[in-house]
C-alpha cells in the first residue's frame, strides 16, 4: 500500500490535479472568513464553512477523477493489478493520498482560529471540531467520487458523474421539501429509490435478472406494506432523503455549537462504505 500511495501522492503534486483542489478551498474559506468573522464580526470562522461546501462539489471531482478512470484508460491498471499488493490496499493507497492532498488546506483552515484569537475571544474548541467535521465531509465525498471513477475509464464521465451525484446530495433538502408529505408521494419516491437500487446492482453484477429480480422483490415488499397501512409512508421519502443527505450534518458543529458524533460516524461509514464498493468493482475487474 505504501508504494502505492507514494506514487499517488506524487502524482497529485507532479500535476495540477492537486493543486486545483486546493486553492480552491482556500480561496473559497478565505472569501468567507471575511466576509462573516471580519466584515461582520462573527468570532467563529467555522460559520464559512457551510458557504466552503459548495465549492466541494467541483474540488473532490477534480481531484478524484483520476484515481481508477486514468488508469483503465493508459491500460496501466493491469500493471497495478500486477504488484504484490491486495485489491484493499490499492484502494486504500490511492484513497489515503487524496485524503492527504486534502489535508493541506484542512490544516490552513485550522491556523485561521488561532490567528482570530489573537484579536478578540474565539472558540478554539469548536473551531477545531468544525474544521474536523469538515475534513470528514470531505473524507465522504472522496470515496464516493472514487468509487464513480472505478466505474468509467474517463475522467472527464467520472468527474461528470462525481459532480451530479454530489449536487443532488447538496438539494437533498430541498428535493425532500418539493415532494409531498401524502403516501402516495412517497411510495412513488421508495418505487424510484428501489429502481436506483437495481440500477447498482446491474452494475456490480451485469446481470439483467438478478437487477431485475432485486427491484421485484423490493417494490413486492414496498407494496405489502403499503397495502397494509398507507400511514407508515406518510412523510417517508422526506425523512430517508434527510437520513442520506451528508451536508446538512455538519450544520450541528456551525449553527448548534455541538460536537456531534452521529455525524462522525456517519461520514466514517460512508467513507468505508464507499471504499469498499470500489474494491468490489476493481477486484471484480483484476480477476475477470
Amino acid at each position: 500500500m505504501d508504494a502505492v500511495y507514494r506514487k499517488e501522492l506524487r502524482s497529485y503534486f507532479s500535476n495540477m490535479s492537486g493543486y486545483i483542489p486546493i486553492a480552491l478551498i482556500l480561496m473559497m474559506t478565505g472569501i468567507f472568513v471575511k466576509l462573516y468573522s471580519l466584515n461582520y464580526g462573527y468570532p467563529q470562522m467555522e460559520v464559512a464553512l457551510p458557504n466552503v461546501t459548495l465549492v466541494l462539489l467541483f474540488a473532490i471531482p477534480i481531484l478524484a477523477m483520476r484515481s481508477f478512470a486514468e488508469e483503465r484508460r493508459q491500460k496501466t491498471d493491469i500493471l497495478l493489478y500486477s504488484l504484490p499488493v491486495t485489491t484493499g490496499q490499492i484502494v486504500a493507497g490511492k484513497y489515503f493520498a487524496m485524503m492527504t492532498v486534502l489535508a493541506v488546506p484542512c490544516g490552513i483552515m485550522l491556523l485561521i482560529p488561532f490567528l482570530m484569537s489573537m484579536y478578540g475571544k474565539v472558540n478554539l474548541l469548536m473551531s477545531i471540531c468544525a474544521v474536523v467535521a469538515f475534513y470528514l465531509l470531505c473524507a465522504a465525498m472522496t470515496a464516493i467520487c472514487m468509487f464513480m471513477s472505478s466505474l468509467t475509464e474517463s475522467q472527464i464521465i467520472a468527474a461528470v458523474i462525481s459532480f451530479i451525484t454530489l449536487l443532488c446530495l447538496y438539494a437533498s433538502s430541498m428535493i425532500s421539501e418539493a415532494i409531498p408529505t401524502t403516501p402516495v408521494a412517497s411510495f412513488i419516491s421508495v418505487t424510484v429509490m428501489i429502481c436506483l437500487v437495481g440500477l447498482i446492482v446491474y452494475v456490480f453484477t451485469k446481470n439483467y435478472w438478478i437487477a431485475f429480480g432485486v427491484a421485484v422483490a423490493g417494490e413486492i415488499v414496498a407494496l405489502a406494506f403499503y397495502l397494509k397501512d398507507n400511514t407508515l409512508y406518510t412523510g417517508l421519502a422526506q425523512k430517508i432523503i434527510s437520513a442520506i443527505s451528508i451536508f446538512t450534518r455538519i450544520d450541528a458543529f456551525v449553527t448548534d455549537q455541538l460536537f456531534d458524533m452521529t455525524a462522525v460516524v456517519y461520514y466514517i461509514s460512508i467513507a468505508f462504505a464507499f471504499c469498499f464498493l470500489t474494491a468490489q468493482v476493481v477486484d471484480k475487474r483484476r480477476y475477470n
